[in-house]
Order: C-alpha cells, then structure tokens, then sequence
C-alpha cells in the first residue's frame, strides 16, 4: 500500500515512501513550501449586487433546521423559485440537517447555473467556529463536481450573533487552511482556479471588505488573496489589486 506524505509532514522535514520514513532536506523543504504557496491561491471577488446576479457557476446557501420561514439568501431563492424550497420542506425532502446537501438547477431564475444548499443544523449551534467546521466538507463538495467559479453565501446578523465581517473572515480563513491540508488538492491544481465570490448587497459591502481583509492579514504571506470589484466605485481597493 502507498502512503501518500502530508502537508504538514512535508513541511517538517520528513516524508514518507513506501512506508519508510525519509528525511528531507532543508532546500527540499523550501522548494515544497514554494510550491504549496502556488497552489494556494484564491481569486475573491466582491460585488455590491445580490447572489443572484453573479456570474458564476454555483451559488453555495445555508439554512437551518429549526428555522421558518427561510430567512436570508436561501428564502430569497425561495421567493424566486415561487416556494419550491418551502414547498419541499413541508414534504421533508429538504431539512436543514447538519451537512445535508442538496443541488438544484437554477433554470434561468438567477444567474448562477446552480444552487447548492447546505444544511447547517439548529441555530443556536452556529457561528463562526461552525463554518470553519464545515469548510472540509464544502470543499470536498466543491471538488468533486468540479465547478470554480462559487458564490458563496452564509446567515449573518443578529440573530445569529455573528456579523457579516465575521462570516466572510471564517469562510475564507476555513477554505484557505483546508486547501493546504488536503492532498488531492496539490495534484489537481483544483485550487490555482478557484473563484469564490461573495455578494451580500451594497449595505454590507463594506463589512464584507474588511473580512477580506482581515483574513489576509491571518495569513500574510501563506496565501495570496487577490480580490476585484464588479461594481462602480469600490474603494479603498481597484479592481484587481491585491489585498
């Protein structure tokens, strides 16, 4: 059987082959840790709009499970697909459930090709510790249907006690530590693609900025967070620079 070596193992100078245990070398280490920062690499892109006028190739929403109405993103998909989600809440092929997942064609209601509802469980449980919880499991997700291009939309506000900075900081910081831990990731070069794009209206824009930003200064030079404007005016940052 063939072990794979680790992230983590990679780094600290060992390394496993069949089985054994070889040390590394420290300009080895070096050339790994350079290349684990090129396939660490996300595109942010921001916008003033809503989640259903982005372009892309799926839009990722949770609800709860004890939570009616939808409230939030998911309840405004709701509202544009008629009740379609309520409606199979009520015949229990839709709950709310910690990690279930549903995927659903948008049919030209909004602009992304696809939803993605993620289930994440009673509300008094979230916050932001949970979406870092979570994020293995949105990426795998993610991964294996292939798409790259995710707007990415979670509950924030005071009913939940978490702000919308705080969602967007745990939502980047839980994507950017899993992508460095999981193997499949550095073979596929999956990662050096990956367009997430968060849009929560122009109130919060400004929250949503300062997330970013804060995750960026997390991180430093472990990931590189390159972050565009799709809409007028955005300042302190033009579009396509870096944070």
């Amino acid at each position: 059987m063939q072990i794979r070596p680790s992230l983590p193992s990679l780094l600290g100078r060992e390394k496993r082959e069949g089985g054994r245990l070889l040390d590394v070398h420290p300009l080895e280490s070096i050339w790994i840790w350079n290349r684990v920062l090129e396939f660490i690499e996300m595109d942010i892109i921001l916008s003033k709009e809503r989640v259903d006028a982005q372009d892309c190739d799926i839009l990722v929403t949770g609800f709860f499970r004890d939570e009616r109405p939808l409230k939030g993103s998911s309840g405004w998909i709701d509202w544009r697909f008629n009740g379609m989600l309520s409606q199979l809440l009520i015949e229990d092929k839709l709950t709310g459930d910690w990690k279930e997942a549903t995927l659903i064609p948008s049919r030209e209601r909004i602009l992304p090709r696809m939803i993605l509802l993620l289930g994440l469980g009673e509300v008094k449980r979230y916050g932001s510790l949970r979406l870092r919880e979570l994020s293995p499991y949105l990426l795998d997700t993610l991964r294996k249907l292939g798409w790259l291009n995710v707007c990415l939309s979670f509950p924030y506000g005071d009913s939940y006690h978490v702000d919308c900075r705080k969602i967007v900081e745990s939502l980047i910081e839980g994507i950017a530590n899993n992508l460095g831990h999981q193997d499949a990731f550095l073979e596929e070069r999956w990662t050096r693609r990956l367009r997430l794009f968060l849009a929560e209206g122009e109130e919060v824009f400004s929250e949503i900025l300062s997330g970013v930003q804060a995750a960026k200064s997390i991180f430093g030079e472990r990931i590189q967070i390159k972050v565009s404007g799709t809409a007028e005016g955005i300042h302190p940052l033009s579009a396509g620079s870096k944070v």
